[in-house]
């Protein structure tokens, strides 16, 4: 009985040997389906879904109104467009600022700096806009895929992101709730998603097609005091 009992045991050890690195390599591709699959069975968000269409519709945004032309600068991608930043107070990351994006498990500080390179050690705030909670335009850029999951400070699923989701900002003494309006992809050239605006918004902003920069993906999102009667 033991030796049988232990031949039980070698063989479920030799099969799970075989069969978790194949699991691994099979799951990681179809991650970014899978997350988003398991973390939207949701009837509210079928709900906010209907109801932005129907906002949408009732009133269009400027953008619509005005047409889909853009405002675009040759060979300068959004990343590099920064005209004249001066000294940063790192005000952000005195609060402790966070992003979190419960829908697609995303989460990490929010970090400020002159460029780019920023990025490297999380969400950088584009440092011509405005901050989180403020009247205006609120930029955050990061990368799709330095890092990737189950790293939560990624905008590798940041496609998955959907009207009516929730894009929750923290500090010490703060805590700002933005409400997803639109999922776009446009030219890492335009420019127009990073100009200040009259509403409260935040536009998160990372590299598209996936594993590539050749556009950038867009998600606005309004704080969520507009919306609070949904």
């Amino acid at each position: 009985m033991t030796k049988q009992f232990s031949k039980y045991l070698i063989t479920i050890f030799l099969l799970l040997l075989v069969f978790t690195p194949i699991s691994y390599f099979l799951i990681l591709p179809n991650y970014n389906t899978l997350i988003g699959t398991f973390k939207r069975i949701n009837i509210q968000r079928y709900s906010y879904d209907i109801y932005f269409s129907l906002l949408t519709t009732v009133a269009p945004t400027k953008e619509q109104i005005l047409g889909t032309s853009q405002i675009l600068i040759e060979d300068v991608s959004i990343e590099e467009y920064i005209d004249g930043v001066g000294e940063i107070d790192p005000i952000l990351e005195r609060l402790n600022t966070t992003l979190h994006i419960e829908s697609i498990d995303v989460k990490g500080e929010i970090f400020q700096g002159k460029d780019s390179t920023t990025m490297d050690k999380g969400f950088w705030h584009f440092p011509i806009s405005v901050y989180p909670g403020q009247k205006g335009n609120a930029v955050v850029i990061s990368h799709r895929y330095l890092n990737i999951p189950p790293a939560k400070d990624t905008f590798f699923n940041l496609e998955k992101v959907r009207r009516g989701d929730t894009i929750l900002v923290t500090q010490d003494d703060n805590e700002y709730t933005y409400i997803v309006s639109d999922v776009k992809v446009i030219e890492k050239n335009d420019i127009s998603v990073i100009q200040d605006s009259s509403d409260y918004r935040i536009t998160l902003v990372t590299c598209t097609p996936l594993w590539t920069s050749h556009q950038r993906l867009v998600v606005i999102a309004k704080l969520d005091k507009l919306y609070q009667k949904t």
